[in-house]
């Protein structure tokens, strides 16, 4: 999709605002288009929480985040959850805005659906993903999970940089496709988690004018290890020691993505029954590397039988985009 032309962006009838309006679009296609963090329907990650933890979610998929990490893990969820989310990249050229609810039906399974919308800033480009999930345990110790999956992408065919480039064959396209997931509990503290996502293939191009090897969107394969400190917790002597490392956990994640493999790592410690901390680490291979940290924390606010949940994460990527910092906050609400 980079061959798209803006060259009537430099024409010199332009006013100042004009000019400063079409730099602005200018800008915005090439971050959808050129750079591979934001191509169509990459994995950006949903929720200030995961975030949080470097990406390192597929073993702990235990909010309602849960189904856009593994669908597999809505079956260990209890009550029901509603998770909202609002990131900001590249000093708000880049929107992305979710919302996923978990609603578990006891021996019937657990059922989710999410809604996530990234757009930019020149509001001429917009991609959206409607997910609905169903998960059930198998056994105490086994829970697995479908999604299916709806992508949309939109162009705004009012306007005129997109009427008068020859390389759109439509402004607006969708396709659907399947993720499955499993997540596996063998021993107490440690949690298995895998999950395969974009199954079916789903083409959303937007031109003709594309190889067939990039039509579809590329399948993503997750695995990743989440343990909790709390045998270790035993061996502790101070009490508030014991107390920080039992509601502490670890988690590693690895995943592979059209030829590309990336490791996450992540730890969260709840330092208090109402306030989190965690940081990440994540790291990709390939023709487009990049690694990143973040940092994050939580706050949870008891109201009556439920409760409030509040997360933020603070993200740096460095690489082929240096020094890029990303804001995440999101809010998750248990009934």
């Amino acid at each position: 999709m980079t061959k798209i032309s803006i060259s009537v962006c430099i024409a010199p009838h332009l006013s100042v605002r004009e000019a400063i309006h079409c730099a602005s679009i200018m800008i915005s296609f090439f971050i959808v288009f050129s750079v591979p963090t934001y191509a169509a329907f990459n994995d950006i990650g949903v929720g200030a929480r995961p975030l949080g933890l470097g990406g390192a979610f597929v073993a702990a998929a235990d909010d309602g985040n849960a189904m856009r990490y593994n669908a597999g893990g809505l079956g260990y969820i209890d009550d029901i959850q509603l998770s909202l989310t609002y990131a900001r990249h590249f000093s708000g050229l880049i929107n992305y805005n979710y919302a996923g609810i978990v609603i578990p039906l006891g021996g019937a399974g657990s059922f989710g659906a999410s809604f996530g919308l990234l757009s930019e800033d020149a509001k001429i480009y917009k991609e959206q993903t409607i997910t609905f999930a169903y998960s059930r345990r198998l056994l105490h110790q086994i829970s697995t999970g479908i999604n299916l999956k709806l992508f949309g992408t939109s162009f705004d065919e009012s306007n005129e940089w997109i009427q008068e480039n020859p390389y759109f064959t439509q402004t607006s396209t969708s396709a659907f496709t399947v993720d499955l997931g499993l997540l596996a509990k063998p021993v107490d503290g440690l949690n298995l988690g895998i999950a395969a996502e974009n199954l079916i293939p789903a083409n959303v191009n937007i031109s003709d004018d594309v190889p067939d090897d990039d039509k579809n969107i590329p399948v993503n394969i997750r695995l990743g290890l989440a343990y909790n400190l709390s045998a270790i917790a035993q061996s502790a002597q101070q009490e508030a020691l014991r107390d920080i490392l039992a509601k502490t956990q670890i988690m590693s994640e690895f995943s592979i993505r059209n030829g590309e493999s990336e490791i996450h790592l992540g730890a969260e410690a709840w330092v208090h029954k109402t306030i989190s901390i965690r940081g990440g680490y994540a790291n990709k291979s390939g023709v487009h590397s990049s690694s990143s940290v973040a940092i994050g924390a939580s706050v949870r606010v008891p109201i009556s039988e439920s409760a409030l949940q509040f997360d933020y994460a603070f993200q740096i990527i460095m690489g082929g985009l240096k020094s890029n910092a990303t804001h995440r906050v999101s809010t998750n609400i248990v009934f």
